[in-house]
């Protein structure tokens, strides 16, 4: 009935709508991005996703879903009032809200008119509080290679500066000797047990270390390494990584043994014990 009829009281009858309508009114199967979207940000309205990509395209929710990765990684956003950090996808919706105008957002998101400063904030925080909380679940490989893409994208200056440094332990099997240093090649063992809340990590059946060892640095460990079938390298360098091939240079800036470093802790026991 129309504001126009009830205001003058006549009795008039909607018609019921047609099969056109009621096709229409129907929501729309969500499209495939969409639901991979929904996947990688552990969001269940996927319906709503779709109506705010009905709304600015489809290729801005893609846009704003990086924005939001880079936001997350970023360590988040917190909700209106501070109180609590957004999920990723309440992020994303943040994010397409800042687009719209009021009532655009009334319509997609059927929020409420607010009647006082605050109010919307409030009640938008009062309806996220009542969802049934979800037990935290890692990210899958696949939203690690997203995030890993996103994270790479980030301009230089806006990332922190941090020295990498590796360990290998292990024995190779493969020694090159160079002019002024060796060439030992192994490749790397599954990793043992991670702390809970980690990914899994990615694997690389083809995966390669290849380690630069000065020739000083190798004449002391390859003895150790001749006595005792048994005994492994303990190897720490700076690494440089070629994804495309998998494989990962180590420059050892030092180079021992598990035999040696015993022979060095029982040297200083005895030593302690004199």
């Amino acid at each position: 009935m129309s504001e126009e009829a009830q205001e003058h009281g006549a009795d008039v009858q909607e018609r019921p709508p047609t099969a056109q309508e009621q096709d229409q009114a129907q929501e729309r199967q969500p499209d495939e991005r969409i639901r991979a979207i929904a996947r990688a940000l552990h969001e269940p309205k996927v319906g709503l996703l779709q109506k705010l990509a009905d709304h600015v395209g489809i290729e801005k929710v893609e846009e704003l879903y990086q924005r939001t990765l880079e936001i997350e990684a970023a360590g988040g956003m917190t909700t209106t009032s501070g109180k609590r950090r957004r999920t990723a996808g309440g992020v994303l919706f943040q994010l397409t809200r800042e687009l719209m105008t009021s009532r655009e957002r009334r319509q997609i998101f059927r929020e409420r008119k607010p009647h006082h400063p605050g109010d919307a904030s409030q009640a938008a925080d009062r309806q996220e509080a009542k969802a049934p909380p979800k037990a935290p679940m890692p990210p899958t490989p696949e939203e690690i290679a997203v995030l890993l893409k996103a994270a790479a994208t980030i301009p230089a200056d806006k990332k922190g500066s941090a020295s990498v440094k590796v360990t290998l332990i292990g024995r190779p099997k493969q020694v090159k000797r160079l002019d002024t240093c060796v060439l030992v090649v192994m490749a790397p063992k599954p990793p043992g047990t991670l702390p809970k809340g980690l990914p899994p990590v990615p694997e690389a059946t083809n995966a390669t270390l290849a380690v630069f060892i000065a020739s000083k640095q190798w004449a002391k460990v390859e003895a150790s390494l001749k006595q005792d079938p048994s005994d492994e390298l303990i190897i720490e360098g700076f690494p440089s990584n070629d994804a495309k091939n998998q494989i990962t240079a180590v420059w050892a800036q030092s180079c021992t043994t598990k035999l040696i470093q015993r022979s060095l802790r029982q040297q200083k026991t005895a030593e302690s014990n004199e």
